[in-house]
């Protein structure tokens, strides 16, 4: 059998986990990762991939990683100008990626910015390339390895395959859980994926912005059953932890609460649940909503020696 290190970033892992063991929530739903309540994922430290890699010449950068469980990741990728990848393997984890900017092919099919993908644990990849370069929002689902060989049978489930959807062709539709209505005024959702045997979802989120009046109006706060994963796209999200702009990253753990929030400028997020659905509840008393709180986050000891830096803000992702 031939196989190459961890295709996702042993090294690069090391980021993350390196100058101190990650730190685990005390709720054991949260599948082995840290809460992360949030950072900014510009400042969040990368590296290019070698050549023993599947993907050799492209940046990654980790967000959150399930280090004793699943092995699952949440990753951004970076491919530059004229990358290509064209030895045939598949993938032992499912892979869940948005695109968010530049072109990137996978066996043929071509994905711009916004669309969307679910590809499927042992997928045979073809070829991978990229002309004016990519940025990808990936999410493996387990351990992910490389084989430069066929599939073993059974591993790939056609039925769980979303090829492509390009995300600006879906309509949007009134936000139809607790958990989406409880963010802003007006509240509309595009569910790219759910599973019905899980209740697992992902969703783009879409919210308008406030009134001036919404200051000090009381919001109510919200908790989930399960984990709830988030990546701001584009505005900005007033929280009581800080302002969350584009790039903000949160990997919310069972139980946690969220809110109140706001927003000047209205703002887009990908969302997703993870092992069920939200059961969202509504705390007992509603909070008010409070501008520019300065930036607290709970997050691992090890991501403070990055979390505070200096932020480029022509830097989107």
């Amino acid at each position: 059998m031939s196989l190459n290190r961890r295709e996702t970033l042993v090294g690069l892992i090391a980021a993350l986990s390196a100058r101190s063991t990650l730190a685990e929530s005390t709720h054991p739903l949260a599948l082995g990762r840290p809460h992360i309540d949030f950072i900014q994922s510009q400042l969040a430290p990368s590296r290019v991939l070698g050549a023993t890699n599947s993907q050799p010449g492209v940046t990654g950068t980790p967000l959150s990683y399930d280090a004793k469980g699943t092995r699952a990741v949440t990753v951004i990728f970076r491919f530059p100008q004229h990358w290509s990848m064209t030895r045939p393997h598949y993938v032992n984890s499912d892979q869940e990626f948005y695109v968010l900017d530049g072109e990137l092919e996978i066996n043929g099919t071509l994905y711009r910015r916004g669309d969307y993908a679910y590809l499927p644990a042992g997928l045979a990849h073809q070829s991978r390339s990229s002309g004016p370069g990519a940025t990808l929002l990936n999410f493996y689902e387990g351990e992910h390895l490389a084989f430069y060989e066929p599939t073993p049978a059974g591993m790939y489930l056609p039925e769980k395959l979303i090829r492509k959807q390009v995300t600006e062709d879906l309509p949007w539709q009134p936000a139809r859980d607790l958990s989406f209505n409880s963010l802003g005024p007006e509240v509309q959702e595009k569910r790219l994926r759910h599973d019905a045997s899980t209740g697992e979802s992902t969703c783009l989120i879409e919210v308008a912005a406030d009134s001036a009046e919404a200051a000090g109006s009381l919001r109510p706060v919200v908790a989930h059953a399960v984990v709830e994963e988030m990546y701001v796209l584009q505005g900005e999200i007033a929280t009581p932890r800080g302002t969350m702009s584009s790039g903000a990253y949160t990997w919310r753990a069972p139980g946690m609460p969220r809110g109140p929030w706001a927003s000047r400028t209205g703002y887009r997020l990908l969302v997703r649940s993870r092992r069920g659905a939200f059961a969202t509840k509504r705390s007992a008393e509603a909070a008010p909503v409070v501008w520019d709180a300065p930036y607290d986050p709970v997050i691992p000891e090890n991501m403070r020696s990055f979390a505070f830096g200096a932020r480029d803000p022509a830097k989107r992702y």
